[in-house]
């Protein structure tokens, strides 16, 4: 299991411990000072010095650029940090929520321009009790007299609404404000998201899933359909076998290569449970 699963999760899934949801962590000052924050700084440009610091990890030696990375590593997984989470588990983690809330995406606002990008689901955040917050997203997106920027949705049609993200391709991760608290679940892709350009450097800002994809064999024709949904460069084709498959080094677990297969050939089975995968996080 991941280290938060150790350290917050009594040796289960961390994410779905109920106080990681609770009011009670969200009335924090400091956790809420830091989500207003981080709605202000990430809303207005702090991708592109992101990747800029980057652009700089990379002239440096790789030995060097490991040192760094797990220091600032440490840091993230302090204050915000994500795991990937299949589809399955969006539906428990949904239900755990005391609000579930259609926020635009604050990565989209940077490198799109776009306020109408919604697919951050807020767990727990409240607009209407949370006012230093709804200010935050109302500063750094100016909606329009006739735009809102919270939609409501209830665990139906929050879930719905994944399945749809996941026919697109679409990651689903659960993120931190100062850990152990949840309070998001984004959807992300390789292009626009923070967590994923970092990821491009081999900088870490969410954990893989628990669980990992395999291929079963006599189920799968060789459409190759799923290979264009993987974001991470997992999925395979087999000349000779006419078969797809699975690197499982590089598959992080989100299942979402599943929903192109319509022989149902692949499989998420647990992470802990695979020879080579049970240690990659």
């Amino acid at each position: 299991m991941c280290r938060f699963c150790h350290q917050h999760g009594e040796g289960n899934r961390w994410y779905l411990n109920a106080e990681h949801y609770s009011d009670e962590l969200l009335a924090d000052l400091q956790r809420r000072r830091y989500m207003t924050d981080f709605v202000r700084e990430v809303g207005n440009g702090q991708l592109f010095r992101f990747e800029k610091e980057f652009h700089r990890a990379m002239q440096a030696p790789k030995w060097l650029r490991q040192i760094m990375y797990r220091y600032y590593e440490r840091e993230f997984r302090r204050d915000h940090f994500g795991q990937v989470v299949p589809i399955e588990d969006v539906e428990k983690v949904m239900s755990l929520a005391n609000s579930i809330v259609r926020m635009p995406c604050i990565c989209r606002k940077n490198t799109l321009g776009r306020s109408d990008a919604d697919y951050c689901i807020g767990l727990g955040l409240d607009p209407d009790k949370l006012l230093d917050l709804r200010d935050a997203f109302l500063e750094t997106f100016q909606p329009g007299p006739h735009q809102n920027l919270f939609d409501r949705l209830t665990q139906t049609e929050a879930l719905a609404l994944h399945r749809a993200f996941e026919k697109e391709g679409l990651i689903h991760t659960i993120w931190t404000f100062k850990t152990p608290f949840i309070g998001a679940i984004c959807n992300c892709d390789r292009v626009d998201c923070l967590a994923m350009v970092s990821h491009r450097y081999d900088f870490r800002m969410f954990f893989r899933s628990e669980y990992i994809a395999t291929v079963a064999q006599g189920s799968c024709i060789g459409c190759r359909t799923c290979l264009g949904l993987c974001q991470f460069g997992a999925m395979g084709y087999s000349v000779t076998n006419r078969k797809a498959f699975i690197d499982p080094v590089q598959c992080y677990g989100c299942g979402v290569c599943r929903s192109g297969c319509e022989q149902h050939a692949i499989l998420l089975t647990p992470r802990s449970e695979h020879p080579v995968a049970r240690k990659l996080w």
